[in-house]
């Protein structure tokens, strides 16, 4: 008999407090395909998994004297069908992401119903909050020894407990030990909850994240979406489109995709016909397959195309920024601040937009028709006409008014000027004026830069390192009297008040607000 009795739950109530996940957000019939297998906490500090009592098993420990037990998770077992392989692969990767970044984690033991299991089905009977575990992983060499002194493996077979896992996913060993973190706060008020509600009311909920357990192909086809397609089937259309979209940009600036807009270009809606953007990650997860697939001979792997759709929220830690299931792609990058996932994020940007037409190359060997160039566009990965990142007429007008008024800037008429001007440290700048006592160099933003904010912030950066960089030169090729150095970011658009504070802060100097000069000299 227990010392303390069994305390338990409702596991809608569990999930909703202690991981924001409302297994009821369709119907309460519908929790049991809702129910995560495992799923983060408010905070994303701990992983939270469910531990099915028969799943575990007692193994005693002569040499420390004492019962020890372990459980399996993360595995794919070949009887699985539907909703349970995505579950099983989202509760995979949320397993790897937790053992990658060190996050604890922990389960709760859970009884199934027993009718239920003799009708192949899982149903949770009771769901115990007193028993809770920490999770601690046996893997490599270690889990290796522990096996061999403990016969762990022999004690799952006497139990018959998937026997039948796939060799390509293996699971992990786990022991159930006590927590060494704190334990997640299953009694959060309610207001906690109310506020992550209202957070997300922009209708993008769960579609953070391409491994989201509560998201499986077989919920998105349950629900009232228009088309009712698979992710497999919407996954061709969100390439080309996605490819179509990176292609038509101009000025080296990648304008982002929310997954409200990309439900919109899928035609992808709920039963009141507006964009269903929840489990696009899914999608998403599956384009990223199509374009490793068609790629698979090349020496190279491709930019990852499905950063370009990021959260549609204005505040908060993922606004603007791609769901975290990018973290699967880059180690490290759930670790990262803000603004230098910002950062990572936008060299992904460019060399997104540098694979140019290359992504023809990837749709032909998809089987996929390619993205045909706008009238008058050229073919290359830097066409005009904006063809694959290629240079606006906004951006050309831009230049030519800052190379015909060099007075406007501050620079005598008369002196050398040349546009696209290469810097010794492989870059260029938009248009440079030189004297014997001064050179000016000039950074143009056009209003292409509107459509991703992210630009002007970049380019109060690149005045920074410009100006180091002539500075050097003018060092180097007149050492005894070098001439004195200014770098100028010039905008078509007015600076957002956001980067104000930067470019003061950065001592970057900027002329912004030049439209109607630009269009008066634009033909």
């Amino acid at each position: 008999m227990r010392a303390i009795p069994d305390v338990t739950a409702n596991s809608h109530e569990f999930w909703l407090k202690t991981c924001g996940h409302d297994t009821y957000w369709r119907s309460s019939g519908h929790a049991r395909v809702d129910t995560p297998w495992n799923a983060f906490t408010h905070d994303d500090q701990a992983l939270v998994c469910t531990l099915w009592v028969d799943f575990i098993v007692d193994v005693f420990d002569p040499q420390e004297n004492r019962l020890r037990r372990f459980v399996r998770l993360g595995g794919r077992s070949r009887e699985w069908k539907g909703v349970a392989i995505s579950h099983g692969e989202a509760a995979r990767d949320n397993l790897d992401r937790a053992i990658a970044l060190r996050k604890p984690v922990f389960g709760y033991e859970a009884e199934p119903q027993r009718a239920a299991l003799e009708q192949g089905e899982r149903k949770v009977k009771h769901f115990y909050l007193n028993r809770a575990h920490q999770l601690q992983a046996w893997i490599g060499l270690r889990k290796m020894d522990l096996d061999e002194r403990l016969h762990i493996e022999e004690a799952f077979q006497r139990k018959n407990i998937e026997t039948d896992l796939d060799p390509n996913m293996p699971a992990t060993l786990f022991e159930l030990v006590e927590a060494t973190a704190e334990r997640p706060d299953v009694t959060r008020q309610e207001e906690d909850t109310t506020a992550i509600r209202e957070e997300e009311t922009d209708n993008e909920r769960g579609t953070d994240n391409e491994g989201d357990a509560a998201e499986s192909e077989e919920d998105l086809i349950e629900q009232e979406v228009e088309g009712n397609l698979s992710a497999d089937e919407y996954a061709p259309v969100a390439l080309r489109l996605l490819v179509a979209h990176v292609l038509a940009q101009k000025d080296g600036v990648l304008v982002t995709v929310t997954y409200s807009a990309l439900a919109e270009m899928l035609g992808r809606r709920d039963k009141h016909g507006k964009p269903f953007p929840r489990g696009l990650g899914h999608v998403l997860g599956r384009v990223t397959a199509l374009i490793e697939q068609a790629s698979s001979q090349w020496p190279e792997r491709p930019p990852l195309l499905t950063a370009v759709v990021v959260h549609s929220a204005t505040t908060g830690p993922k606004a603007g920024l791609p769901g975290s299931g990018v973290g699967n792609v880059w180690p490290g990058y759930e670790l990262l601040s803000r603004d230098d996932k910002r950062a990572r994020v936008g060299i992904e940007y460019q060399r997104i937009l540098a694979f140019g037409s290359r992504w023809n190359e990837i749709l032909r060997l998809a089987n996929l028709p390619p993205v045909e160039p706008p009238l008058g566009a050229g073919q290359g990965s830097t066409g005009a006409g904006g063809w694959a990142g290629g240079e606006s007429e906004a951006h050309k007008a831009m230049k030519r008014f800052v190379l015909e008024n060099p007075e406007f800037f501050g620079v005598p008429a008369g002196g050398f000027s040349q546009e696209e001007y290469a810097l010794r440290s492989g870059d260029k700048i938009d248009v440079m004026f030189k004297s014997d006592r001064l050179w000016v160099g000039v950074e143009v933003k056009s209003r292409t830069s509107d459509g991703n904010l992210d630009d002007y912030e970049r380019g109060l950066y690149q005045v920074v390192k410009y100006t180091a960089v002539l500075e050097a030169q003018a060092r180097i090729d007149q050492p005894n009297n070098p001439p004195e150095v200014k770098v100028l970011l010039v905008l078509e658009s007015k600076l957002p008040e956001v980067h104000r504070a930067l470019a003061t802060a950065l001592g970057a100097r900027y002329f912004d607000s030049v439209k109607r000069e630009v269009a008066e000299t634009a033909v």
